[in-house]
């Protein structure tokens, strides 16, 4: 595939085509694309289930579900169950493939492979314990802080530990006779010290990753509410966001405390003076994270736009009724956008740049902050007009917003396609060697 492309998009082609062979690299999105259909189903679930099947969620309240499905009750156990059971496995599996995809690029030998698979399970199984259920008599439980999107993270590096020694060891020890020796050999070893690993987790009082991620990203907004406080709080979360920690943007008490003013100033006061315009709410929640963390929605018309990749526009299609009620966990790994080089620089720049817009458009009072709480799934754009009782000129400005981080993404996409073709040329020519 050839294209004018000017010297910065060659330059990050090039880098984006390097990244890729990386051995690490390619074992993480064989394992991303393995699991994608786990992410797209369990992601569909939740946002049925929060968004149409909640009191709280924005189709449950405008389409008035409770009126007529039957059975909402029943309907909701079994959405919550495929929901669980997908996004639970999903981390699991991404153990398992990236362990089992490093294993099998340095020997054919299925036993191996599956070997390296199953311990890098057994590994993060064992992180998710709950230690209080491990007293004799006791049914043991399982925790679920580490399973779902939460865990992604926890089953990459488990997967790459756990491949990487088995890869330098099945390298210097030469194949027996008997191919069952080494692969049992192997994994009894790493299972033995799998279970010495997590009995030192457990006695250490094990942590989530995710609420790790989230007291890191919380500091910015521990101080005053003002726009450099929320870029940096942005600039934190699109960084975690690339790295894999997906889910909800968090808050903090005093973030919560001056949402709760603006409601009352809202509902006591005419003329719509809030005493903070510019939080996490009226600001990142409302014009920077349409389509989810990211302003992801930019993305999907971005990848509409871009035309000559038709693997983009199907996971487009595939993701876009969850991103547009701000659900973006298979778009981010569908493309994949996590890990990405060239797209997560859009990652960060978009958001950033709609909430230097919006913050400016606050600050000069030429359109109203946000301040009623809106459902869960309302779609992205229709946040600050509902955010505001009906106020017509936030619509305006997402509007804005929305074309502006489209135009920031645009670009990007289109030298991330390049760059896909010309990985899957090099991938070609090099299976024909």
């Amino acid at each position: 595939m050839t294209e004018n492309v000017n010297r910065l998009g060659n330059w990050l082609i090039t880098g984006e085509v390097r990244w890729r062979r990386n051995r690490q690299v390619a074992a993480i999105y064989r394992g991303l694309r393995t699991i994608l259909p786990l992410i797209v189903l369990g992601t569909f679930a939740e946002f049925i289930n929060q968004a149409w099947l909640e009191p709280n969620g924005y189709y449950y309240q405008t389409l008035h579900v409770a009126r007529w499905m039957l059975q909402r009750v029943r309907v909701q156990e079994a959405v919550l169950l495929l929901q669980n059971g997908t996004l639970g496995l999903a981390a699991i599996g991404l153990a398992f493939v990236i362990s089992h995809d490093l294993v099998a690029t340095a020997t054919p030998v299925t036993n191996d492979q599956m070997a390296a698979g199953f311990t890098a399970v057994l590994g993060f199984e064992l992180i998710n314990i709950n230690p209080l259920t491990l007293a004799v008599g006791k049914p043991v439980q399982w925790l679920a802080m580490d399973l779902g999107l939460h865990g992604l993270p926890v089953g990459v590096l488990i997967g790459l530990l756990v491949g990487n020694v088995y890869r330098w060891i099945v390298l210097r020890w030469r194949q027996p006779a008997n191919q069952l020796l080494r692969p049992m050999t192997l994994s009894l070893s790493g299972m033995v010290l799998m279970g010495l690993t997590g009995m030192l987790w457990l006695l250490r009082q094990p942590f989530s990753i995710r609420a790790a991620f989230n007291t890191l990203i919380r500091w910015p907004l521990q101080l005053s509410n003002d726009v450099w406080r929320l870029l940096d709080f942005s600039a934190l979360n699109g960084w975690f966001t690339w790295l894999g920690v997906l889910g909800p943007i968090p808050t903090t008490p005093n973030q919560t405390q001056a949402q709760a003013e603006n409601l009352a100033a809202a509902i006591q006061h005419s003329g719509w003076h809030l005493p903070h315009p510019l939080t996490v709410q009226s600001v990142i929640q409302t014009y920077a994270s349409m389509g989810g963390p990211g302003m992801t929605l930019g993305l999907v018309l971005a990848i509409f736009l871009v035309r000559h990749n038709a693997e983009q526009r199907q996971i487009g299609w595939l993701t876009l009724i969850s991103t547009l009620g701000n659900f973006n966990a298979p778009l981010l790994l569908g493309l994949p956008v996590v890990l990405s080089p060239i797209l997560g620089i859009p990652l960060l720049l978009a958001p950033l740049a709609t909430i230097l817009v919006s913050s400016g458009f606050l600050a000069a009072h030429w359109i109203p902050a946000a301040a009623y709480p809106l459902a869960v799934g309302t779609p992205g754009p229709l946040i600050g007009y509902l955010g505001t009782s009906g106020a017509l000129t936030p619509l305006l400005l997402a509007a804005l917003d929305l074309a502006l981080s489209t135009a920031i993404y645009y670009p990007f996409v289109k030298w991330a396609s390049l760059a896909q073709a010309r990985a899957e040329e090099e991938a070609q020519a090099h299976a024909t060697i």
